[in-house]
């Protein structure tokens, strides 16, 4: 059963949480630009806070409502399902690792094709150690806190009215607007993403898998701008 405060968070997420990303992007590009060093690490302690938040908001809800675990995806069904997620997820896993020793070898022509990719969000990315370590826990924490928001709570939510393979779809779209602030690149992007963690929770009935996958495309991602803004230096 639907009440009050699901759709206040629905709300949230669909319209405060993009426009608190861009309000918030747009002052990020503005500091660092005027020189203010300390501010890519506050906007990753800010978004830490955020997400954990929000993460316990929902989980707190769901428990005082007395909603079951498996219906926010925090459980790991025993049969096939398991099995296609251990699958799906081992073998994304597994193209990562190649794409990652391909982007490490990258010179040249090459590493100027990355740059010109990560140059849109060159100021979220971290550009020194100490930002480097802080993305990767920004990293796993979105891979826990977003799937459990974006996939577990989003897709329940819109499955009071739709099949969950279309719940799926649309908490995709939702999850790559709240991006928006990104362009057209990043909206597609996220939204892509999302698409397939959402599927992969649909199919398996567990939020690890996406989880799992999230986490390690936001490492990658650091750590492939990491690469490109050390060799621009």
């Amino acid at each position: 059963m639907i009440r009050l405060l699901d759709h206040l968070l629905i709300f949230l997420l669909l319209v405060v949480a993009p426009a608190w990303g861009a309000w918030a992007y747009r002052g990020l590009v503005r500091e660092i630009r005027s020189g203010n060093a300390a501010a890519r690490l506050r906007e990753y302690w800010s978004t830490l806070l955020m997400q954990w938040v929000f993460f316990a908001a929902v989980l707190g809800w769901w428990w005082y409502t007395g909603r079951t675990a498996s219906s926010l995806g925090l459980t790991l069904p025993a049969g096939v399902g398991t099995l296609v997620g251990i699958g799906i997820t081992t073998l994304l896993l597994g193209f990562l690792a190649m794409q990652w020793r391909a982007i490490s070898r990258l010179e040249g022509a090459g590493l100027d094709r990355l740059r010109r990719q990560v140059v849109s969000v060159a100021e979220l990315m971290p550009h020194t150690e100490r930002e480097y370590r802080w993305f990767k826990a920004l990293s796993v924490t979105a891979g826990i806190c977003e799937e459990v928001v974006f996939r577990g709570f989003m897709i329940w939510y819109l499955g009071h009215w739709m099949p969950i393979w279309l719940a799926a779809i649309v908490a995709a779209i939702a999850f790559g607007l709240a991006h928006w602030y990104q362009g057209v690149a990043g909206v597609l992007k996220t939204g892509i993403t999302g698409l397939v963690m959402g599927l992969l929770y649909a199919g398996t009935g567990s939020l690890l898998w996406p989880a799992i996958l999230h986490a390690a495309i936001d490492l990658q991602g650091g750590a492939a701008a990491r690469k490109v803004l050390t060799s621009e230096a």
